[in-house]
């Protein structure tokens, strides 16, 4: 949804903190959930299949999701698809986690002598954008914050196989890592359920 403020001339401004604190509690304030993404680049798990036995598993999450669980979502991912396949493990063939970070600065407390100031706020599922534009004028006063949100995406290639395992740290036995990592998120998800959402 869309709302926008504007303040006239010789008046001051409200602060933007004030004026939007009702709307960021609508906001998210959890992270991605276990799911498949609706596409790709979307927050959730992907696969490709490079092979009979070969995927590429992706895994991204919101900027609620820590590194750590992005991770491991992905390499849930890896072993459920493993045992889909009818393999017993699968070897890592290469890993990588990236992160993309967004900075967005607000103003606040700011008199608007002479000018114009319209606060734009737009609320998805996920977060919220604001955007602050003015007309030249005369400020005086004013603090700004800036808020810098980071996401991560974690991407793994694999290599599915049936027993006998092969003896290697990049080896993992599919039903021993799928059945510790659900059991691992099903706590973590019980925790994540009684924070205070802000």
């Amino acid at each position: 949804y869309e709302i926008g403020v504007v303040t006239g001339v010789q008046t001051c401004a409200l602060p933007i903190s004030v004026m939007l604190s009702g709307l960021v509690v609508g906001c998210s304030s959890t992270g991605t959930t276990y799911q498949p993404a609706d596409e790709r680049g979307a927050y959730g798990y992907t696969e490709t299949e490079l092979g009979s036995d070969r995927y590429r598993v992706t895994f991204t999450g919101n900027s609620r999701t820590d590194k750590e669980t992005v991770n491991d979502y992905a390499m849930l991912r890896a072993a459920e698809l493993t045992l889909q396949n009818g393999y017993n493990w699968f070897h890592l063939v290469n890993r990588d986690t990236e992160s993309k970070s967004r900075s967005s600065t607000s103003i606040s407390g700011v008199n608007d002598f002479g000018g114009h100031t319209a606060v734009y706020q737009r609320c998805g599922l996920v977060s919220c954008n604001t955007v602050v534009t003015q007309t030249p004028s005369r400020l005086s006063g004013g603090v700004s914050s800036t808020t810098t949100r980071t996401n991560y995406q974690a991407s793994l290639e694999i290599k599915m196989g049936k027993n006998p395992m092969p003896d290697d740290a990049e080896a993992y036995n599919a039903q021993e890592l799928a059945s510790t990592l659900r059991r691992w998120m099903g706590k973590k998800i019980g925790r994540a359920s009684c924070r205070e959402r802000v």
